[in-house]
């Protein structure tokens, strides 16, 4: 019993801390105002915010230690997608989503894992390039690319390397920093605190030239507690936003409509899958 009582007060820190800085830095940004005048207000969403926490927090604590046995990709038929995850995860992010994809006919999903605390932001940038060509080469076809939080940000700047040419197929971001979060002054490891706004790293994000005939949709949450204020998950111009249900940050790995989608987002980039 009091084996357990370490993880749930550790899930219990995270979340309350989360939120509680949720609510100061959308206090101050106008967040919670616009959240207010919407119908039903702010309080619900909240709610469904924090308690969609606590059940990712004990999903994630759960399903971590998956991601570190040997890795077995399913070579399937069809376009391959490359999953990215985010800061301090690894892999065993992807159980869910990858489960819902194959189910629509996307089982040829492959992953990109790194470690958080041991690598910097462009030399992940220039393996994940590799990577992304070794793919594409692989299946004669573009790579469908899908990144949570910073695994995101690291397809943004991937997919501006001139070789990337033709060989991604689409863009899909899941609760990604766009513009950083002022979470990340708290982060442990160099990778994590350069996500803070104004850094070098974010303000060469916001200069990056992206390939406009590339579909790229990045998916939000209003109650997100980890990207801070929620303005900051708001991606450069050119890209399409869809709001999902309130639901915390990491609970887009493994909630149901994040995956459904996703699923759109991909027959309507890779028409050739139904």
């Amino acid at each position: 019993m009091r084996l357990l009582l370490v993880p749930l007060a550790f899930i219990l820190l995270v979340v309350g801390l989360t939120y509680a800085l949720f609510l100061l830095e959308n206090l101050r940004s106008g967040h919670l105002a616009r959240m207010r005048r919407q119908p039903g207000g702010a309080l619900r969403p909240l709610l469904r915010g924090v308690s969609a926490a606590l059940a990712e927090q004990i999903l994630l604590v759960g399903s971590y230690p998956l991601g570190w046995l040997p890795p077995r990709e399913r070579r399937a038929g069809g376009p391959v997608v490359l999953l990215v995850h985010g800061l301090y995860h690894n892999r065993a992010a992807w159980i869910l989503f990858r489960r819902r994809l194959a189910r629509a006919g996307y089982a040829n999903a492959r992953f990109f894992s790194y470690s958080s605390f041991t690598r910097d932001f462009d030399g992940l940038r220039r393996e994940l390039s590799e990577r992304i060509l070794d793919l594409a080469a692989e299946g004669d076809a573009p790579v469908a690319l899908i990144g949570h939080s910073l695994g995101g940000l690291l397809l943004r700047a991937a997919v501006c390397d001139e070789r990337l040419r033709g060989r991604a197929a689409c863009l899909l971001t899941l609760g990604s920093p766009h513009r950083g979060s002022t979470l990340a002054h708290l982060a442990l490891g160099g990778l994590g605190r350069s996500l803070r706004p104004g850094t070098p790293l974010m303000r060469g994000l916001a200069v990056l030239r992206e390939p406009a005939d590339l579909p790229r949709l990045a998916l939000v949450s209003p109650v997100d507690n980890m990207v801070l204020p929620a303005e900051n998950l708001l991606p450069p111009p050119g890209w399409e936003v869809r709001e999902v249900a309130p639901m915390s940050h990491v609970a887009m790995l493994y909630h149901p409509e994040p995956a459904e989608l996703a699923v759109d987002f991909l027959k309507r980039s890779l028409p050739t899958v139904r």
